[in-house]
């Protein structure tokens, strides 16, 4: 296995971790997960970038690597839910689940057809939002764990929540774009 693939496998390893730190009941758990979550952003770049340098590209990097960032987003989404305090609405995280459901079974359809659906620039955008979305969401669970955090900070983590729905979304809807043509084939 080499470097970018373990890179994506550490991914998944941290995104477990993260989701476990954010549910303990001890607020010291949360500050680990924060540092957690920052370092598989840093990995999901990395893997990308080491694959490329090093021409180690493969077929395992290729499907393991949007999951592990799944895994990760959407892990944390939920272990987020746990804190009530962010209010964050559960059907902009189904609307994230879905999209990410929708465009696997559209990959698997395209693999049918012996066809491959690459990553689209929209998709790439929609990561780095939500890792970035996600990530102030829980730096506000560790700010308001240390008393830091003014008291409308916490209501953030919904429009935060929502904006990472809508890059899904719109994400979607351009993948649907490019696809459409082999989707609509499929049903006849």
């Amino acid at each position: 296995m080499n470097l970018a693939n373990r890179l994506t496998v550490l991914r998944v390893v941290l995104a477990s971790a993260v989701f476990a730190a954010l549910m303990a009941a001890d607020p010291r758990w949360h500050g680990l997960a924060l540092g957690m979550f920052a370092l598989a952003v840093v990995t999901d770049w990395l893997d990308g970038w080491l694959a490329r340098r090093m021409k180690t590209v493969s077929p395992f990097g290729k499907i393991a690597d949007p999951i592990a960032d799944k895994i990760l987003v959407l892990g944390t989404l939920l272990a987020l839910i746990h804190h009530k305090e962010l209010d964050i609405p559960v059907w902009a995280v189904f609307l994230i689940l879905m999209r990410e459901l929708l465009i696997g079974g559209m990959r698997l359809l395209a693999s049918a057809q012996g066809k491959s659906i690459a990553a689209e620039r929209s998709g790439k955008i929609k990561t780095a939002v939500q890792c970035v979305a996600v990530l102030l969401m829980v730096g506000i669970v560790v700010l308001r764990d240390r008393g830091l955090a003014p008291a409308w900070l916490p209501a953030a983590a919904g429009p935060l929540t929502i904006l990472c729905a809508a890059v899904a979304l719109s994400s979607l809807w351009s993948y649907y774009r490019q696809y459409r043509r082999m989707l609509e084939e499929s049903w006849s």
